[in-house]
């Protein structure tokens, strides 16, 4: 079982947490084709997105909350949905919202700021409009968290929580802004314990490093002035 992507996404991220936080690892490949534009990649992902995992049998599952699922229902290893109904649903609450409104509106202002495409502006004001709102709303969440998103241990929450806050410094740091963490007391603590933590610390760390080697690579390719 091996999963294709590379370690500056949140998402795939998301998904070497939830195996890593079961006691497993997944081999992580890169993109056939080297894009995932590429012919080769779009022929095994319907949707054309990272990450995706392929099984040992040969068969694949996209988008990263059904792999994070499914790993969780078919490894060994402790559970990463609480077993309160009330406590799953603010898990699936959290998942959502980190997913649909803060990490998918990062996408678009990681394109602008990082890669720098001049036609991207437009569209990154509004997905930060759309990220800032999620973050408030997850800073208001997290306002009774206790040492993880949800209750006393890490839960599929944290697997996509972590990494999207991580992605947002990234970027902030880049265009020299600093409020879509450090501007929100409760996320700010609660990315402060995950760094302290083995399994989301792993992960943050391996974004950075991904996100400094991209970003000498660009400069690198930069034309002269």
């Amino acid at each position: 079982m091996h999963v294709y992507g590379g370690v500056v996404s949140p998402f795939v991220q998301r998904v070497l947490m939830t195996a890593r936080a079961k006691g497993h690892e997944l081999k992580l490949d890169g993109i056939p084709g080297a894009s995932i534009q590429s012919p080769e990649f779009q022929a095994i992902s319907p949707m054309g997105r990272i990450p995706l995992l392929e099984l040992d049998d040969g068969r694949r599952i996209c988008e990263s909350s059904a792999i994070a699922a499914y790993l969780d229902e078919t490894l060994d290893g402790p559970a990463l949905l609480p077993g309160d109904p009330l406590e799953r649903a603010r898990v699936r609450e959290i998942e959502a919202i980190a997913t649909l409104e803060y990490a998918t509106g990062m996408r678009p202002i990681m394109v602008h700021v990082v890669f720098g495409r001049p036609d991207s502006g437009a569209v990154a004001d509004t997905a930060r409009a759309q990220a800032e709102k999620g973050a408030d709303v997850l800073d208001a969440m997290l306002a009774k968290s206790r040492a993880y998103a949800v209750g006393d241990t890490l839960t599929l929450a944290d697997c996509i929580l972590a990494p999207g806050l991580n992605l947002a410094l990234v970027v902030d740091q880049v265009a020299g802004t600093g409020s879509l963490v450090n501007g929100r007391p409760n996320l700010a603590a609660y990315f402060a314990r995950m760094c302290d933590d083995p399994v989301a610390g792993r992960s943050i760390a391996e974004m950075r490093d991904g996100f400094a080697a991209m970003l000498a690579r660009n400069a690198a390719a930069a034309p002269a002035a």
